[in-house]
């Protein structure tokens, strides 16, 4: 009898709706069903047969699911139909599983001879297994290295992180799966080596000697790899190596940022110089680790500093260079810089936010608005910040009332707005409905805006329908519509379709239903009958459901007798579709 229960609201909730269902035909076939104790948790097991055989496996921890996998193509993430259908099976039929030996007890009673025969077995059948032992922590016998200055062991941490850098599996690039189907390199037995690192650095900004060498070794062997792995695949994005060489250099600033032996900062901090010159040092990383490097020894930044502008001045294609700039700019922000030097420095970026920040920084508030000028792509909500620091807010301000962009009249609303300057707020809102089409996608913005600041909106709202009712055509027709039902005058709207003679193709079906259902019964009926008739001729049930709903919606204005009289005279009018007939039926409209 096996020691679990499986509620099914848990099993569903984990595989979700969609799998569960599509994993039902497969609940009653599963084999070789198991259940094994592992500490709080137990492991169950058992074989899908579907084109092929697939193993599938979920771990229960107190009634709930922690996690699942399946060898299936989706399987990894464990949310695949396999593993509904295991779930399903553990609710179900939980005598099923047959009960294993606890796993901490399968493994007591093997001795060392016994454990490296199942291990061996396990690699032949699953060679991607040696990875996960090779790249384990040794035991401390194994290990330990006996330092000259008796500085104690050193850790096999840097042995570990090659051996996994050797091992990763990386496609060929010839294969076509390299640019449809692979998904980067697996980092997973790196990952926790992280970790350690994080460890091993703690004991090395303690002063202790072995640890701050085998921080060092374990450093300078994760950012080697990364290079040697970024040298073989050309096509993979440094971004795809950023969970490995961020942490990595935050560790090695961390180490450079406190007392070390003198041929270990040395050699810390020509790691740092050879890992900027391999691997870069992109902004979303130097921009949370610029306090370490502030705390650097100013002799080392200067270094730093000096190397990467060598980098830069190497460097011959344009974008290479603007990114070695960005760089130093970076940096060289951690120092005092002339006005002169920064700006220099900016303009070498290519950043057009680097280089208004800087402008602004020396005092240079029109040239900054000229430069936004020529980059309508910067946004002035970004930028404001930088004018409103260096109090040339009034330039930004006096700018974007002759930037014709949508985007800096809605800034300098919201400014304005904030600043409690409403009279101004409400000129830039109803001079922009006044210049912009009716139809225009930013129109309903500036309704609800000018609404807002308005002193008289009945007003403001009578302008504006004199300014758009001067024009009668379609796209000037739909948004003095929707603004006449919105500010619930439906009779008005209905006017200006007078003579139109399909107002439905004009206001399209939802608007023309909206109105029909807002206006008194005598205005409402033709046009309620009219929409339901649009509905009917999209010849489909829902379509046909929708006609319905009219018809019933309507009943309440122009009384029940009259909805089943539209009703009638559309089933005589399409007396074959049997359909229209079941739904006015299902509305009790016939």
């Amino acid at each position: 009898m096996t020691g679990f229960t499986l509620q099914k609201a848990v099993a569903l909730s984990y595989a979700g709706e969609r799998e569960w269902h599509k994993g039902q035909p497969y609940v009653s076939s599963f084999t070789g069903l198991s259940a094994q104790p592992d500490g709080a948790a137990i492991t169950l097991r058992g074989s899908a047969h579907g084109q092929e055989r697939y193993s599938v496996s979920a771990t229960l921890d107190r009634g709930q699911v922690q996690g699942a996998a399946c060898s299936c193509p989706v399987g990894g993430d464990g949310r695949c139909k396999h593993v509904a259908a295991l779930l399903a099976r553990a609710v179900a039929s939980p005598r099923d599983f047959r009960e294993l030996p606890p796993l901490d007890a399968a493994l007591d009673a093997l001795d060392a001879p016994a454990l490296r025969a199942v291990i061996r077995r396990m690699l032949s059948r699953e060679p991607d297994l040696l990875s996960t032992l090779l790249t384990q922590p040794r035991t401390q016998s194994q290990t330990a290295q006996v330092q000259p200055d008796g500085a104690g062991p050193t850790s096999d941490l840097p042995e570990r992180i090659r051996v996994a850098f050797n091992l990763l599996d990386l496609p060929d690039e010839d294969h076509g799966y390299w640019e449809n189907d692979w998904d980067g390199p697996d980092f997973s037995e790196l990952t926790p080596m992280l970790e350690e690192l994080r460890e091993l650095v703690a004991a090395a900004l303690t002063g202790h000697h072995a640890a701050q060498r085998s921080a060092l070794a374990a450093i300078q062997a994760t950012l080697d790899g990364c290079h040697d792995l970024n040298a073989q695949q050309l096509d993979l994005a440094l971004d795809d190596l950023s969970t490995l060489v961020e942490p990595a250099r935050t560790a090695l600033l961390s180490l450079l940022a406190r007392p070390l032996p003198a041929e270990l900062q040395g050699a810390a901090l020509g790691t740092l110089h050879e890992s900027v010159a391999n691997l870069g040092w992109p902004d979303h990383e130097i921009d949370g680790q610029l306090d370490l490097f502030t705390e650097l020894p100013a002799e080392d930044r200067a270094r730093t500093v000096a190397f990467v502008h060598g980098l830069h001045d190497s460097e011959a294609g344009t974008y290479a260079r603007q990114r070695r700039a960005r760089t130093l700019y970076a940096l060289a922000s951690t120092d005092d810089l002339s006005a002169h030097e920064n700006l220099a420095l900016a303009r070498a970026t290519g950043d057009s936010f680097m280089i208004t920040a800087a402008l602004l920084d020396s005092g240079q508030p029109e040239e900054a608005t000229a430069l936004l000028a020529e980059h309508p792509e910067l946004s002035l909500s970004v930028v404001a910040g930088l004018f409103q620091d260096s109090g040339a807010l009034a330039h930004l301000e006096a700018f974007a009332q002759t930037r014709p962009d949508p985007w800096a009249r809605r800034w300098l609303f919201t400014h304005l707005n904030e600043q409690n300057r409403r009279a101004e707020a409400h000129t830039i809102a109803r001079d922009a409905l006044m210049q912009l089409p009716p139809a225009h996608a930013d129109t309903p913005f500036w309704i609800t805006q000018l609404k807002t600041v308005s002193p008289d909106w009945p007003a403001d709202r009578e302008t504006l329908i004199t300014h758009w009712a001067a024009r009668r055509d379609g796209p000037y027709l739909l948004p003095l519509v929707r603004l006449l039902l919105r500010e619930q005058q439906p009779e008005r709207a209905a006017q200006l379709l007078h003579g139109v003679p399909d107002p439905v193709s004009v206001l399209g079906l939802d608007l023309a239903r909206q109105l029909a259902l807002q206006l008194p019964a005598e205005q409402a009926l033709a046009l309620i009958i009219q929409v339901a008739a649009a509905h009917v001729a999209g010849r489909s049930r829902p379509h046909y459901q929708s006609a319905a709903r009219t018809l019933r919606d309507a009943s309440p204005i122009i009384g029940r007798a009259e909805a089943q009289s539209a009703a009638r005279l559309l089933t005589q009018e399409y007396p074959t579709l049997r359909a229209l007939t079941e739904e006015l039926q299902a509305a009790q409209l016939l």
